[in-house]
């Protein structure tokens, strides 16, 4: 199953709800966890998010936005 734009906006904006700000530095924990254990895969996947995560905190897209990826 492939995650959708519309699924990382979700996905960011639960993170942002949860934990404010520190929700792009948990990400990028998550990132560098991946990144240590080899899965390249998730650490990419990660990598999207913490940057949907960092478009949600800095205003550069809303909630009910629908956006694409290019």
């Amino acid at each position: 199953m492939a995650i959708t734009p519309d699924d990382l906006r979700m996905m960011a904006f639960t993170m942002v709800d949860r934990h404010g700000p520190e929700a792009a530095l948990l990400a990028g924990q998550a990132v560098e966890e991946m990144r240590a254990l080899g899965d390249e895969t998730r650490t990419n996947a990660w990598q999207v998010l913490r940057s949907v995560i960092e478009d949600a905190l800095d205003g550069r897209i809303e909630r009910d936005q629908k956006f694409s990826m290019h």
